[in-house]
């Protein structure tokens, strides 16, 4: 039933307890796992940093993403306010290799045996569709930032779904005829509460 899960995540709590989920029907179903990160492009070096320590990465990943905050800084004060200013491509690249190696950890211990990594940038609901038509994904474990409970949207040919209830998700929704050629499950995971 369900041979092919691929999971998204960005490293949150929240995403680590879709990876969990994922994995442990990967072990029960004897299914493949396909952890897919999407470049943090929102995100602030700071929030990367925080990130980064929570993850335990390497001194030199830290000074890297210190010498960007610092940037942005140094930015704003010339500017007067806050400016937009990207974070650099190989700090994001290592944070998915950062992210991707958390999540295989905990996959392998709520019993995944067989999975892939894929690190890639783009726009999040474009890239989960093409991931799950790629890999041939049965199912999407997803984790949800806001309250609720836990859902399961399904996927026709067509596009159709139920349950949807974000606007991350009416995107995907809305893209799924451009991407999928057959039905998957999206297995929504999230927290009821702030």
């Amino acid at each position: 039933m369900l041979q092919t899960i691929l999971v998204p995540t960005d490293g949150s709590e929240h995403a680590n307890k879709a990876v969990d989920l994922a994995a442990d029907l990967a072990g029960k179903y004897d299914g493949r796992m396909v952890i897919l990160h999407i470049l943090l492009r929102h995100a602030s070096a700071m929030e990367l940093k925080a990130l980064a320590q929570e993850l335990g990465a390497s001194d030199a990943l830290l000074q890297r993403i210190a010498k960007a905050e610092d940037a942005y800084a140094e930015t704003a004060m010339a500017a007067y306010g806050p400016v937009p200013l990207m974070v650099p491509d190989n700090i994001l690249i290592e944070m998915g290799e950062l992210i991707t190696e958390a999540a295989e950890k905990r996959a392998k211990a709520h019993g995944a045996r067989d999975f892939t990594v894929r690190v890639t940038d783009g726009a999040p609901a474009e890239v989960i569709l093409k991931a799950a038509d790629h890999e041939q994904a049965d199912a999407i474990v997803n984790a949800l930032k806001h309250g609720g409970q836990v859902g399961v949207v399904a996927w026709s040919p067509m596009g159709a779904c139920a349950n949807v209830e974000t606007s991350v998700l009416t995107k995907i929704a809305i893209s799924a005829d451009a991407f999928s050629r057959r039905m998957f499950f999206m297995i929504l995971v999230h927290e009821v509460g702030p």
